[in-house]
């Protein structure tokens, strides 16, 4: 199955988050920068040394840039606006960005600054093409927290990468499998990850302009210009990466799917393979000592329409009967068309670990239930999962 990363490049990340909070700062220039003495403040007061965080994109096509002192700011902007940095709402946002990822990719890195990595390997089924799935993903961004990333979708991290600085600030684009060395060849050297300013002064002393050129060299040639860092160099700009997506979020999910073999229509079969799911991924999630909280179901009709729906649920779920009967009434909610379906994916969210103890006045029945699910699991680990079926209630 050919890997499928999905790379969003959020340019100007705490410049893009002002504006989300202040709506009368867009079309105006402003800066992200420390000893700015307050929100909506001018630069007459700032510290000399202060050196501007980020910036709006007004702000940039009047010439300022990162980094650049907000004296030199001051005297190529006169109506600059200074901004302190903000880190609760970068906090904010990030769990924003990652939540509307998690609905999409089972793996998602985030390194907090505005730049995410989602794998969507063999999720076609569930949410469509790469290409598509990757709209789906800007759409949801985009209205839920109108921020406008750059989108590319490639067969690893680091062409993915490149794609979104080749078209920032903002877009989508997808670098078909087997093409990655033609797609980086003519793109500027700047943008391939690593350049550092050591490396790109010995690229310009070289005349080295595109990563394609930088792709030709021999590993001696390539070792004699940058050093040790020079094959590994030369093996980017030829698009070879084998770095995963590392799921550094904390917060883990699993995703069952059933495709049936022939599209149906009969009820019996369909809450059968939801059934199905709920005990497999149930106990794969108690094996690891979770529960969960969110049931998310999502059904693809044979006429390739999707619908999908969520349950959130207040206490921890636990037992597959509590699970079924939560999917169940998701089903019944977002099933309303009289069309054959070809395939169910269940998604686990909102896994916690663990750590139950029986409730004063909880119920008799519910401390019955939690025990009978051990003993069920003890014989599903033992000689396999699917040994045991669970009555399907009415």
């Amino acid at each position: 199955m050919p890997q499928a990363i999905i790379h969003l490049n959020v340019i100007g990340y705490k410049a893009a988050v002002a504006a989300v909070k202040d709506k009368s700062l867009r079309g105006r220039p402003y800066v992200i920068a420390y000893g700015s003495g307050g929100p909506n403040t001018s630069v007459g007061n700032c510290h000399c040394r202060s050196l501007a965080l980020d910036c709006s994109p007004e702000a940039l096509r009047q010439g300022l840039r990162p980094g650049m002192t907000l004296a030199l700011a001051r005297r190529r902007v006169n109506d600059l606006i200074v901004l302190p940095p903000d880190i609760r709402a970068y906090e904010l946002m990030n769990r924003e960005l990652e939540r509307l990822a998690a609905r999409y990719a089972p793996a998602w890195e985030n390194d907090r600054a505005g730049n995410l990595y989602l794998d969507i390997t063999g999720t076609s089924k569930l949410f469509g093409p790469p290409v598509d799935c990757s709209s789906r993903v800007l759409r949801d961004i985009l209205e839920q927290t109108e921020i406008r990333p750059a989108a590319a979708v490639a067969s690893n991290k680091l062409v993915s990468k490149v794609a979104t600085r080749a078209i920032r600030p903002v877009g989508l684009i997808q670098v078909q499998a087997g093409t990655e060395t033609e797609f980086l060849a003519h793109q500027d050297i700047r943008i391939l990850p690593g350049m550092g300013p050591g490396l790109l002064r010995t690229a310009e002393i070289t005349v080295i302009r595109e990563i394609g050129e930088l792709a030709c060299l021999s590993d001696g040639e390539a070792l004699a210009l940058f050093g040790r860092k020079g094959p590994l160099l030369r093996n980017m700009a030829l698009g070879i990466d084998s770095s995963r997506v590392e799921d550094r979020s904390g917060a883990k999910r699993i995703i069952q799917q059933a495709d049936f073999e022939e599209d149906t229509i009969e009820e019996t079969a369909i809450r059968g393979a939801i059934q199905t799911l709920v005990e497999h991924g149930g106990l794969q999630f108690r094996n690891e000592k979770l529960g969960m909280r969110n049931v998310r179901l999502l059904v693809v009709y044979s006429d390739g329409l999707k619908v999908e729906g969520l349950m959130k649920s207040k206490r921890l779920l636990v037992t597959d009967r509590e699970i079924a009967a939560a999917a169940f009434d998701v089903y019944t909610k977002i099933v309303t068309r009289r069309i054959r379906i070809r395939s169910i994916g269940l998604c686990f969210e909102d896994l916690i670990p663990l750590a139950y103890q029986p409730d004063l006045f909880e119920v008799e029945t519910e401390i019955k239930n939690r025990k009978l699910q051990e003993a069920v699991d003890k014989i599903q680990n033992r000689y396999g999962a699917g040994k045991i079926k669970l009555g399907m209630r009415n």
